[in-house]
Parts: structure tokens; sequence; C-alpha cells
């Protein structure tokens, strides 16, 4: 027995090492100054390509002697030869054709919610994939976060990544972890309001839309969340956030916001910094931008479709995996010091709305409309209706006031007409209560 005790004691040490081993490795890429970044990132890009081209049964079919250049003379500039990964393929592929490793070195294996195709996709990591994307996101929080600080996560953690993966980097940077996740019939906006009060929450991780709420919640039970709870960060994740929503958030909370972005299948994409920069994260991953229809790629700082490749993805790697988002890729050093570079996050492709022949993205009719409503609950809904965007308002924000300020700016920005129907609160908060993604897609116009 001794003797198996042993040997047990020597394999988790073992184990604790390779984890240092991994931390340190990540830490020491994420220090590197701009030009050895570069170098080390061109080398992993060859790599990545090679082993996912070698171990992935798509990619055996797809990549072919196209990926030659790149994988064995290191021409980078080859990978934008390469056809485009894309969402349809990972629904086709699921959930193994993508796997590059045997399947007893995957450690996780998860799936996206379906919330935006109605189908889910399988991701899966290896443990080097996870440990230094967990490393790696808490690089970025212990920016803003230390040991003092009590982090509420409600976030999905049923087959989602997202919530298993902030709860163990929150851990590493020392923070007092509440897993409230998502299931609300378990844990209701009620419940979890009773639990930021009880515990002293200090940082709200969760959506922008489940944040508002949670403050309509907290001042239906009597308290005011700016005076009698503690809550002074809300880390969003799984929505993006348009300036007036931040703004509502600050004013609701008295906290600071800060935006992190990310996919079920690529892991983490973007972490903030102290200064409230969305870093890349470009230890994980490769990026370019491309033009939404052309898929050609667009001058340096334009707008343009996210596109990605794994640079260490053992299990999974994605070779030129669009996105969906639009984004715009900012090269401007950082005050923060970090080589990586910044990224500003536009909507996505998906949820732009067509009206009056004007393309305009959620998070742009966010700013709008979120900027102008005086009154909580701070909800609204939209959609095209032909030459104009009908737009629905809360009665508390249904006044002349509000609604000329709205119309007045969409068509000021956009040159587009706007007209207003009042919605039900009790429509806005079933909704809410019911997703476990709450975003302002999930109020509707029928």
């Amino acid at each position: 027995m001794s003797t198996e005790l042993e040997r047990l004691g020597t394999h988790l040490a073992e184990l604790l090492d390779w984890r240092v081993a991994v931390a340190t490795e990540v830490e020491s890429v994420l220090r590197l100054d701009r030009e050895g970044l570069r170098a080390w990132r061109e080398r992993a890009l060859v790599e990545a390509v090679a082993r996912a081209r070698r171990g992935s049964a798509f990619y055996g079919r797809r990549l072919g002697e196209a990926a030659t250049a790149l994988t064995e003379h290191g021409d980078v500039t080859a990978l934008t030869r390469l056809p485009f990964t894309t969402r349809q393929d990972l629904h086709d592929g699921y959930p193994f054709d993508f796997l590059a490793v045997p399947r007893r070195d995957v450690a996780r294996f998860g799936e996206s919610s379906g919330t935006s195709t109605g189908k889910s996709i399988a991701a899966y990591f290896t443990s080097r994939d996870w440990i230094t994307n967990n490393c790696t996101v808490a690089h970025f929080l212990k920016q803003v976060l230390t040991g003092e600080d009590v982090a509420a996560v409600a976030v999905p953690y049923e087959l989602a990544g997202v919530g298993q993966d902030l709860d163990r980097s929150l851990e590493l940077v020392g923070c007092t972890v509440v897993a409230l996740g998502a299931l609300t019939q378990f844990c209701p906006p009620e419940r979890m309001v009773d639990i930021l009060r009880e515990t002293g929450v200090t940082t709200l991780v969760c959506s922008g839309t489940r944040a508002l709420y949670l403050a309509q919640v907290a001042r239906a039970r009597g308290w005011e969340p700016r005076q009698d709870l503690k809550v002074s960060k809300v880390l969003f994740a799984g929505e993006g956030a348009s300036p007036a929503k931040r703004q509502k958030l600050h004013e609701v909370w008295g906290a600071r916001s800060y935006a992190m972005y990310g996919m079920t299948e690529t892991n983490t994409l973007g972490m903030f910094c102290r200064q409230d920069a969305l870093h890349l994260i470009e230890n994980r991953s490769w990026f370019e931008v491309v033009h939404p229809e052309t898929g050609e790629p667009v001058e340096g700082g334009e707008v343009g479709e996210l596109v990605v490749t794994s640079l260490r993805s053992e299990a999974m790697p994605l070779v030129r995996y669009r996105t969906g988002d639009l984004c715009r890729i900012e090269d401007k050093p950082c005050p923060c010091g970090s080589a990586l570079r910044t990224v500003r996050h536009q909507g996505r492709l998906a949820d732009r709305v067509l009206v009056n022949q004007t393309p305009i993205s959620q998070l742009q009719l966010e700013d709008v409309i979120m900027s102008h409503l005086t009154d909580a609950p701070f909800y609204f809904a939209f959609k095209s209706s032909g030459a104009e965007l009908l737009v629905g308002l809360t009665a508390s924000n249904m006044t002349d006031r509000v609604r000329n300020a709205i119309r007045a700016d969409l068509d000021g920005r956009f040159r587009i007409p706007a007209s207003f129907t009042l919605m039900s609160e009790e429509t806005f908060e079933q909704s809410i209560r019911s997703a476990v993604k709450p975003t302002m897609k999930s109020f509707l116009i029928e």
C-alpha cells in the first residue's frame, strides 16, 4: 500500500511540476517584445498548420498540397492562399472530424449553446490546451483583480467552456469564486442578488444584459446596487457591449466594466488590460481581417471579418476559421506595455439589421437606443420594418423626449427613420429569466 501511495504521490508531484512549466511558458511568451513575439508566432504558425494537416481528418482532406509552401518552406504569407474553415464545416464534422490527437488525450469536451444557429458544435481540448488558456486568461485578470476580490460567475457552466475556464482562471489569480452559473431554475436572479450581498461579491462576471437585470432585481428587493452591494467591476462574457451599455452599467452599479471576447470553438480570443483595451490573445491564435464578401484581406486598421488560425491548439486546431464577427485590429502600442495588438469588436455579421438598404449592427443600434433610455428597465427591442426601424420600448421610456432623441440620433448617424411600439415589461422579464445567455437578442418584436 505504501508503495502504491508513493507512486500516486510521485505522479501528482510530476503533474504539478508540468503545470508550473506550462504556466512559465505562457508567461515567457506574453512578456516578449513585439519583435520577439512576431518571430515566435511565425514559428508557431508553421508548426500549427503542419500539425493540423497531419493529425486532423478534416484538414488532411482540406489542406493537402496547398499547405506545402507554409508547412515545409516556412512561407507564412502562404496562409492567405489556404481555404477558409466555416461554422458549417464544424457542424458537418461533429463531433470529432477535427480531432488531431488520440481520443485518450482529450481532457475536456464541450459544445456551443446553439443560440446563434440552432445547432451545436463541438469543442475539445488537451490538458495543455486547457491549462494554457487558463494561464493566459489569468495573466490578464490579475491586472485588475487580486486575492481580495470575490468573483461571482453567472455564465453557463453546462458543456460550455466559458464558465469553467473563467472559474479556474479566477482561482489562479487567488480570487474567491462564487459559481452562480446560468441555470435560473436552481439559482434564480433573486437568489443571485442575495448571494452577491451576503458574500460581499466585488466582481460580477456575466453578460451586460444580465448585469442590468440583476441591478433591477436588487432594487426590487429594496437594495440600491451602488450603496448596498459591493460590486465594483463587471466582466463581460458572452455578449458584446456598446459604450452606452457600459455607461448604464456604471450608472446603476457604480462599477467599471471590462470586455472579454471568445467562442466555444476557439476558446479565448481577446482579454482586457488595466487600460481597458481588448488585447488579441496572440499566443494562442493567428488573426486576419478579411472582407466579409470577397474574403480578401482588408487594409490595416479597416473593419472586416475576423479570421482565426490556432497556434497552440493540440486537440482541435482551426485553420483560417471565419468567426462571423466584424472587428478592427489596431497596431498602436498599448500603454499597459503588452506586445499583443488590440481589437475593437463591431458585432456579428449575422446580427446586422438591414433598414432602408442600410446594414446596421446590433451594437450600433444598442449604442443609439440605450444612450437615450432614461429610466429602468433599460431594455429595448428592434425590428426592420421595410424602410424604417421599429423600436420596442417599455412604458418607463415610452416618452416623447426619449422617442424624439432616438429618432433624431438614428437619422443623424444612419439616415434611417424609426417608429415605436410599446413592449410589455413582463415579456422582457420572462425572456431574460429563461435565457441561458441573456443578451439584447433575447428580446424580439413579433
